[in-house]
């Protein structure tokens, strides 16, 4: 990525995603910091993966830790850890921090009328639960919510692959 070639990053996340998107930035940084809110990397991570992540010369795993400032004026130049069970903090200097700590549906604006699932993400297509009482001459299209012509595309959607190519390619359709 732009301005990251050759400079220390920081990945937030513990899961294959962090895990995926860290052995890529690796190839092209200086160094690259991995933050886990918990203490083992195999949790929510492959097992292949979090060897290759290991293993990494230039990957350092820092666990239980969490970001507790970011610093910089025009641009982001240092972000401030700290290391929760010790309290002890360090400062990284860095260009960038790339966020994988899942997804989280912003979904409560959204009218009644649109079904969600427990967790918030809009029901599409066969997940749509179409109530006795109510006949519809066809059934919901692949991105149709349970409101006949509005549609939901990306992240916010149950069952989406959580990518932004998809996601574009969704919202295409």
């Amino acid at each position: 990525p732009p301005g990251c070639r050759g400079s220390d990053v920081v990945v937030v996340g513990g899961g294959n995603s962090a895990g995926q998107a860290a052995m890529f930035l690796s190839q092209h940084t200086r160094h690259l910091w991995l933050l886990l809110r918990g203490d083992d990397l195999r949790r929510n991570m492959s097992s292949y993966l979090a060897d290759r992540v290991e293993g990494a010369e230039n990957v350092t795993v820092l666990r239980q830790t969490e970001i507790r400032r970011m610093v910089g004026d025009e641009r982001l130049e240092a972000v401030e850890v700290e290391d929760v069970p010790t309290g002890a903090t360090r400062r990284i200097e860095t260009p960038a921090v790339f966020s994988f700590i899942g997804a989280a549906p912003r979904t409560s604006w959204l009218p009644p009328g649109i079904q969600t699932d427990a967790r918030g993400f809009v029901l599409t297509g066969r997940a749509v639960a179409l109530p006795a009482e109510r006949a519809r001459a066809r059934d919901p299209s692949t991105l149709e919510t349970s409101r006949p012509g509005i549609f939901a595309a990306g992240d916010v959607r149950q069952g989406s692959v959580k990518r932004v190519s998809s996601a574009v390619g969704e919202g295409a359709m």
